[in-house]
């Protein structure tokens, strides 16, 4: 690498760290920002047929949107309820599944089988690899 190429990427690297640092400093403002709009309009807007809630504010119109998750079962209570109406067996079900510590206990108490071995090793995928970018640190500072 010359001179001029380490210089470049000298120069690329102090630039996305500045850039990061401005982006941090970026999102901070503006969730503070939103922050205090959205008090605002929690506080002094008006609330539409859907349960939204709206603010205008000169040529704007601010908007806190009501969303509500979809319910859940109270799975210890329905069962407890089912139990007590004494239909637990009609509304539950077994469900099998591999158990992977006994499938490693057989192949333990088989380990002189290396057919055994072999085989339950191949049962199992290898990990892909991926390769995660690090924000550059000083060398100094840097414990490889």
């Amino acid at each position: 690498m010359t001179y001029e190429d380490i210089e470049n990427k000298e120069r690329l690297v102090q630039e996305y760290l500045n850039n990061l640092n401005l982006m941090d400093t970026l999102k901070k403002q503006i969730e503070s920002i939103k922050s205090a709009l959205s008090k605002d309009v929690d506080s002094d807007g008006e609330e539409d047929d859907k349960g939204h809630r709206w603010l205008k504010v000169g040529p704007y119109l601010l908007q806190r949107q009501r969303r509500q998750g979809a319910s859940s079962l109270d799975r210890d209570a329905a069962e407890q309820w089912a139990k007590e109406r004494g239909i637990w067996d009609k509304v539950s079900k077994v469900v099998e599944v591999l158990d992977e510590d006994a499938l490693m206990a057989y192949a333990y108490e088989h380990r002189d089988d290396e057919d055994v071995e072999a085989e339950v090793q191949s049962l199992y995928k290898e990990a892909p690899v991926s390769y995660a970018f690090i924000k550059p640190a000083e060398e100094d500072s840097y414990d490889y």
